[in-house]
This record gives structure tokens, sequence and C-alpha cells, in this order.
């Protein structure tokens, strides 16, 4: 009888071959996963595995131990290098309607008119993007009369790349409506970000909780990151993040995430939904 090999279950992979993947990551590629939640490196990996129809983990570390390009595209896995354009189209209205016209407010009674975001953990650059077009349309077509500099980051390289190139496909352009697209995308398949949109995002290598921030940001977004990482290294990006935004400056996470209580006192809530917050003014 013929039987079909079965691929490993998606649940979790072993701890010892977890361990063992994740130093493979390590010393070939420089990348230390230690800030990550084991239970999801578990989860990614088994995801992974099963994805190559490998039987259990232990065939699968076997090959990733024998295909170098295997080892990346692991390491693209289990940062979860996923996105689409405009993910969570209230976020973003909220960002046009309130956030971005108060950062402006604040801008035109300052020294600087400059208005600076940065996207954490950019994946592929769809977030990024998106913030873009907001704030594009936001300015009215004139964002050189606030100078904006936005800035987009990753420990992902091959992500980066892909963020750079700025092509897309359907499905990753996800809720975009149509005049959206016939506005700030060309071509039909990919679909290609604009010119003018791209030159608003800079790609940059960076790790949140171990390099040093950005500095003097109006905006931060870092959304779905943290619930990836321990406890200590939560904090420690929300640390970074918090030196990094100016007094007022407003702070993004995913739906799901809040702010730890080591940093607490330096934000107040101003959208529960969407989990947005804005640094108390008066702090550094």
């Amino acid at each position: 009888m013929i039987t079909s090999k079965r691929a490993v279950s998606h649940a979790a992979a072993p701890p010892e071959e977890v361990s063992r993947l994740i130093e493979l990551i390590e010393t070939r590629r420089g990348f230390n996963l230690s800030a990550y939640k084991p239970t999801s490196l578990g989860r990614s990996i088994a995801r992974r595995a099963a994805m190559r129809r490998c039987s259990s983990i232990a065939e699968y570390l076997n090959l990733v131990e024998s295909d170098e390009a295997e080892l990346d595209d692991l390491l693209s896995h289990v940062m979860v290098s996923y996105s689409t354009f405009f993910r969570d189209p209230g976020m973003f209205r909220v960002l046009r309607d309130r956030v971005l016209p108060d950062i402006i407010e604040r801008r035109k009674s300052s020294d600087s008119r400059q208005v600076r975001a940065w996207t954490v953990a950019c994946a592929t650059g769809e977030e990024a993007y998106s913030l873009a077009i907001v704030f594009f349309e936001v300015f009215d077509g004139r964002p050189g009369r606030f100078d904006p500099k936005l800035f987009a980051t990753d420990v992902d390289q091959s992500a980066l790349a892909k963020a750079r190139a700025g092509q897309y496909t359907r499905e990753a352009l996800g809720e975009t409506d149509a005049r959206t697209m016939a506005r700030y995308f060309t071509g039909s398949g990919p679909f290609s970000v604009r010119p003018f949109i791209r030159r608003m995002v800079r790609f940059g290598e960076h790790n949140v909780f171990a390099d040093p921030p950005i500095s003097r940001l109006d905006l931060i977004t870092c959304r779905n990151v943290l619930i990836y990482l321990q406890k200590e290294a939560q904090t420690r990006a929300l640390q970074n993040i918090r030196y990094a935004l100016l007094p007022g400056g407003y702070l993004v996470l995913g739906k799901s995430e809040k702010i730890r209580p080591e940093v607490e006192a330096a934000f107040e809530q101003v959208d529960k939904t969407w989990q947005i917050y804005r640094k108390i003014e008066g702090l550094p």
C-alpha cells in the first residue's frame, strides 16, 4: 500500500529542536532570538516545517542544516514578515482624522515644521507606505510644507529589500480601494508604489529592543511586535520608544497589545480600540 507523507503538526516544536534551530540562526546569521517567546518561535517553526511537508521537526532540522536558503526563509518566517496595505482601516482613519491634525497643529507653533514618524518592524513595507499615503492626503498633496520624514525599520534584510522595491501582489493591497490604487500604484500585478510615495519612506535595518532608537519623533507605529517578545524585551522596546518620542508624540500598538507597567506612567491612552497612546507633556 502506498501512503502519502504526512506533514508535522502546526501545534508546537519540541524545545530541544527549537533550541538547535535558534542556535543555527544565531551562529550562521548572527541574529539573537533570545528576546522572543519560545512558544511563539516553536509555533512558527512548526508551521514552516509543515509548509515544507516535513514529517517531524527533526527532519526539518536536517533540512535547515543542509540548506542555507531554507535557513533564510525560516528567519523571515519567525520574524512574521507579513502585512497588507491599510490593515485595520479604522486605525488609519483615526490617524488621518485625529492624530495627524493634532501633530500638524503642534508643528505650526514650534520652531521646526518637520513631522517625523517611525514604523517599527515594517516587514515588507505595506504599513509604512500606507502611512505615507495618509500623510500625503492629510497634507493635501503638498507634504513638503511640513517636510515629513518617515522611517521604517526591520531586522530582516530580505524583507527590507522587498520593501524598497515597492512591488506588491493584489493580495498584499488588502482593503485598498480603487481610487487609492489608481492614484498611488501603477501596473496590474505586480502593483508598484508610485515614486513620489516611495521617496517619502526611508527603510533601514534596526532592532527596536537592542539598537539606539531614532529620535525626536511625532508618531511611532509598533503594531503586533510586542506579542512575540518576552516581557523583558517588551519593556526594553517600549523604553526605547518612549525616549524616541517627543513630548505629546503618539504611539500605536496592535489591538491585542498594551503598554507595559514599567512605562505606562509616561503615556495616556487616547484610543482604546486601536491602542493609541500619547506621551505625556513635560516628560523627557
